[in-house]
């Protein structure tokens, strides 16, 4: 009976020593927030901005959110919970244009919660219509919450704790580029296809942007009168005002005619700001030109086989008159 009094006693004790501890702790905690609250609130700022604006294209912009804050040296009770003076929590970031020609079709973004030295990317979608190139400005607004302070209160030993938050909104400055893009044109397609037959063909492609087109890949689709087409597997990077060749192979009908005739096909590639691929239909004019070898035996007329056939019968003649006469000499 008695050991059993002595352990409740000694359980009391101890819980109300480590209330009565953790009590000071957090008053220590609150005490030195007011007066460290300043330099140890989070100091958000953009880092970097990533990506252009092309004319009359949604295009994307990513903006790298960072907490500038110094995380403290010296042990903080509050990080036991998780929680810390320099965090900023549930970030919300917007992005606005001064110019009515540039749009942001993108709505308020989510950053989430940012601790001191850590970074956080937010992308938005923007388009420019009718804008000449150039730098424009922008404006980010951001809205978070940070905690402002800690109360104290209850019993000695059984206290418990309120924490205080607080909501910050701060505009920042930001530019961004438009340009012209990346813009793909053909330049020339070298080669004839013949009737019946593959044929080679090579096709010149030239970007006349302003805008790298990276990993172009060409991918023409068989259509009649062309039963086959087979793409290269060149996948080349174009630089502005630069040109790169792409292989193909068709076989065309076997009853065609000289003339042009549509090639359907679709180009994709990456234009350096973003993974995902952006394709362009483009349509190819491909020469068909029947095989003058050929058709010079499969078109003779009446009078030309005539003709060939005169002629093969002298040629005959005169190989055996002139075998003829070399008997005669030898017989003399």
């Amino acid at each position: 009976m008695k050991a059993s009094r002595f352990l409740c006693r000694f359980l009391l004790c101890h819980r109300l020593l480590l209330f009565l501890f953790l009590f000071l702790f957090m008053l220590q905690a609150v005490s030195s927030a007011g007066a460290n609250e300043q330099a140890e609130g989070p100091h958000l700022q953009i880092e970097s901005v990533h990506g252009n604006l092309e004319i009359d294209r949604p295009s994307s912009i990513f903006v790298v959110l960072q907490n500038n804050a110094s995380p403290s040296e010296e042990p903080d009770p509050l990080l036991l919970l998780g929680l810390h003076k320099a965090n900023a929590s549930g970030i919300v970031a917007e992005l606005s244009s001064p110019d009515d020609r540039i749009k942001i079709l993108s709505g308020p973004q989510m950053a989430g919660l940012l601790a001191a030295g850590e970074n956080a990317t937010v992308q938005f979608m923007a388009h420019a219509e009718g804008v000449p190139m150039g730098i424009y400005p922008l404006q980010l607004r951001l809205n978070y919450s940070r905690l402002s302070g800690v109360t104290a209160s209850g019993e000695e030993s059984l206290p418990y704790f309120v924490f205080s938050y607080e909501t910050v909104s701060m505009d920042l400055p930001l530019q961004a580029k438009v340009v012209f893009g990346p813009k793909i044109e053909v330049k020339e397609l070298k080669g004839e296809a013949a009737p019946g037959r593959e044929s080679n063909l090579e096709l010149i492609l030239v970007n006349r942007g302003d805008e790298p087109a990276l990993e172009l890949q060409m991918q023409a689709r068989p259509s009649p009168p062309f039963l086959m087409v087979e793409n290269g597997n060149e996948q080349p990077d174009i630089a502005p005002q630069e040109s790169a060749a792409l292989s193909l192979t068709v076989f065309a009908d076997e009853n065609l005619t000289s003339g042009y005739y549509a090639l359907p096909g679709r180009i994709t590639y990456r234009d350096g700001q973003e993974e995902e691929r952006r394709s362009q239909d483009l349509t190819l004019l491909v020469l068909v030109e029947e095989d003058s070898s050929s058709s010079s035996w499969l078109y003779l007329g009446g009078a030309g086989l005539a003709l060939l056939l005169l002629a093969g019968g002298f040629l005959g003649l005169r190989r055996f008159m002139s075998g003829r006469r070399k008997i005669r000499i030898i017989r003399s």
